[in-house]
């Protein structure tokens, strides 16, 4: 791979290139980084740069790729709405890759042979990959929107009728298959809509959203913000379905709440849906041997080694279940999920009756540090 000036905007060829590439070495280095409106996120890389070498010790000689992410974050970094940064550096094989994200990352900076990248891969389940044509009678544009980052695919002088609203047609379905896009917006007048309609393959018609407020000559960050606009209108509407849905599964044994009992579940493999409170940190515990995390267990109850603090147990848990393939959904101010604990899990239901008592409850889950300590003895583990 080869460097290229960063850019944040994350095409599924790019994503696809990096997640294939591994280096020999572990000489990759990562950074996850949460960007706060207030704008004190340099004050968590600098704590990151004096604390990670120490848990990890790979990071202590990439020493050039250190300093070139921190010029990176402290010099060209711009936030704007972005609330998480990720950028990856391999200076042996010029590497250096920058995606931001509309949701925070657990922060984190560490060294391996390939990008860290399953919180991020995990944002592209819930945020789509939107192709968007902008349309008038003189000029066509087609945009693509991702992760709240646009990005040009071409600007074109058409001619209206039949023949050129078909090619339009055909070359939005090109893009569609070629950049993978989730959903195709048409920003256009009713008219030009309902000429064009017709002509569209079928893929692009399901599910078409209609913007007559969006056409060619608006700038990209009205057509970013407008998209980023209706994905917070569907994500409110998808948050009051699963807190709904959760709260009537903790009601039934389905589901349990609170950090002791998420954390329990999620490490026993029986995690179908986090949900997290937005902005939601504690502190917690991890053993350095096993690598168990508990909310405040000093011995480990499984290997019985003494436990180190780590500074966001919630952000960890959620890391894992990402890379697990667990749905992480971070919840907005919800009296309701706040009051169930702030953080909780859906259990996974296996298929078929003969399975469905393998699944542990929520009580038993509760109860799963305190059962470890009581039946494990040292040596037996």
């Amino acid at each position: 791979m080869s460097s290229t000036p960063p850019s944040f905007f994350l095409s599924a060829e790019r994503a696809d290139a990096l997640s294939a590439w591994r280096s020999p070495e572990e000489n990759v280095a990562t950074l996850r980084l949460p960007v706060d409106e207030a704008g004190a996120y340099p004050s968590t890389l600098d704590r990151l740069l004096r604390e990670a070498p120490a848990t990890d010790p790979a990071l202590k000689a990439l020493g050039v790729d250190i300093d070139r992410i921190a010029r990176f974050v402290r010099g060209e970094f711009v936030p704007g709405s972005r609330r998480g940064l990720c950028v990856v550096s391999c200076a042996k094989y010029d590497v250096f890759e920058t995606f931001a994200s509309p949701e925070p990352f657990t922060a984190s900076l560490t060294a391996s042979a390939r990008a860290e990248l399953s919180p991020l891969y995990a944002l592209q389940r819930e945020y789509k990959r939107f192709l968007i044509l902008l349309l008038d009678s003189r000029r066509a544009r087609f945009v693509e929107v991702h992760l709240g980052e646009s990005w040009e695919l071409a600007d074109l002088a058409v001619e209206i009728g039949v023949e050129g609203l078909a090619g339009l047609a055909a070359r939005a379905e090109d893009l569609r298959r070629s950049r993978r896009a989730d959903r195709f917006i048409l920003g256009t007048t009713a008219e030009l809509a309902a000429a064009l309609e017709p002509l569209m393959a079928p893929q692009l018609r399901d599910g078409l959203i209609l913007e007559p407020l969006l056409g060619p000559d608006r700038p990209d960050a009205a057509v970013t913000e407008r998209v980023a606009h209706n994905e917070r209108e569907a994500r409110k509407v998808r948050e009051t379905v699963l807190v709904q849905r959760f709260l009537d599964e903790l009601r039934d044994g389905g589901a349990v709440a609170g950090l002791e009992g998420a954390a329990a579940a999620l490490q026993q493999g029986c995690a179908r849906l986090l949900l997290v409170q937005d902005g939601y940190v504690k502190m917690g515990r991890c053993c350095p041997a096993c690598g168990r995390l508990s909310v405040d267990h000093r011995s480990c109850p499984w290997c019985f080694r003494a436990t180190a603090p780590i500074m966001d147990l919630v952000g960890e848990l959620a890391d894992r279940a990402a890379a697990a393939g667990v749905e992480v959904f971070r919840v907005g101010p919800e009296a309701r999920f706040d009051a169930a604990g702030r953080i909780g899990v859906c259990l996974a239901v296996p298929k078929g009756p003969a399975k469905k008592a393998e699944v542990p409850t929520a009580r038993a889950l509760r109860g799963l540090f305190a059962q470890k300590r009581t039946t494990l003895r040292p040596g037996t583990a």
